[in-house]
């Protein structure tokens, strides 16, 4: 609890940047997983530590964001590319096949099933954000 109270109070001052989004600026791809609860936090980070090492370094990538539910059953990649074009030409990209099998292999080992088959893939139609 610490460590997310410290989170907050440097987001507080500007000193943590969160992730904007933007009507029409970005292509946006959802993942949704189902996962035991135990496998929840294992699931995302193994999964975040490929866009990380891999994924971030692909031309058009923007960001990608991981949702756990309050019930540890379920996941959800929030990721923002600069284009559909751009996402669509990632598995050209290097080491695409590595962080591909890796992923796939993280998925495997945390049992997680995708609820969404593949990925869904949006356009950000409507923003409405508060001032912080």
């Amino acid at each position: 609890m610490a460590k997310f109270i410290n989170v907050i109070k440097f987001f507080l001052k500007g000193e943590i940047n969160m992730p904007s989004i933007y009507e029409n600026r970005f292509f946006t791809v959802m993942a949704v997983f189902e996962v035991a609860p135990q496998q929840q936090q294992e699931l995302i980070d193994g999964i975040a530590d490929q866009v990380e090492e891999h994924i971030k370094k692909f031309p058009g990538f923007v960001s990608a964001s991981f949702h756990a539910s309050d019930d540890g059953r379920k996941v959800v990649n929030y990721a923002q590319w600069h284009s559909k074009e751009s996402w669509q030409k990632a598995p050209q990209a290097p080491n695409s096949d590595k962080a591909k099998a890796a992923i796939e292999g993280v998925i495997k080992r945390c049992e997680a099933k995708s609820v969404s088959g593949d990925s869904f893939s949006f356009r950000v139609a409507r923003v409405v954000e508060n001032e912080l």
